[in-house]
């Protein structure tokens, strides 16, 4: 907690781990209902085993839990989202800095919209695509964020900034006992 400078790259971290959980949580979804389906387009027609167990059951049983467990990745990737936005205020909070670095603070705000204008459309890209389409649909929460990424990049920027520098005063009355510097 000492000696804590700032979160100048707090935003540009929120881009890039959201757009990784939300890709990687697809992609595992994906996978595991393509192959579920592609066990069930295979071995189905194969009714019983000869140890008599239904090939069906079988894959409902074993990979179908896969499946169903891949299914938390819808709000597991919104709720670390959450996290990370929540961090980036609690962060905000916890840094002790001078007014001069809130010009720095907002330019690298600035340049993470600009930023987040590119992965928003790269998200929009991929979400379009038909191969994973229907994966990317269950992912409602996150691609609200993704898809408004410059938006939520400004306000979590300006409502960092206001968080840190805000609480830049009570932290000099806190240190200096108090009282005004003219009198």
């Amino acid at each position: 907690m000492m000696n804590k400078k700032g979160g100048l790259t707090d935003l540009f971290i929120l881009m890039i781990f959201a757009f990784a959980i939300i890709l990687i949580s697809v992609i595992f979804i994906y996978i595991g209902t393509t192959t579920q389906d592609k066990l069930h387009e295979t071995m189905d027609d194969r009714g019983v085993m000869p140890d008599g167990t239904n090939t069906s059951d079988m894959i409902n049983n074993t990979f179908g839990g896969v499946t169903s467990a891949y299914g938390g990745l819808y709000w597991i990737s919104i709720f670390l989202i959450a996290g990370m936005i929540i961090s980036i205020f609690i962060g905000s909070y916890l840094v002790t800095t001078k007014p001069i670095f809130f010009i720095p603070y907002f330019f690298v705000t600035i340049v993470a919209v600009i930023v987040a204008v590119g992965i928003s459309n790269a998200y929009e890209m991929l979400m379009k695509d038909g191969t994973m389409a229907s994966t990317f649909a269950g992912f409602v929460g996150s691609n609200f964020i993704m898809l408004n990424l410059p938006m939520w990049i400004a306000i979590i920027g300006v409502v960092g900034a206001i968080i840190m520098f805000v609480r830049m005063g009570s932290r000099d009355e806190q240190i200096y006992g108090g009282g005004s510097i003219y009198g």
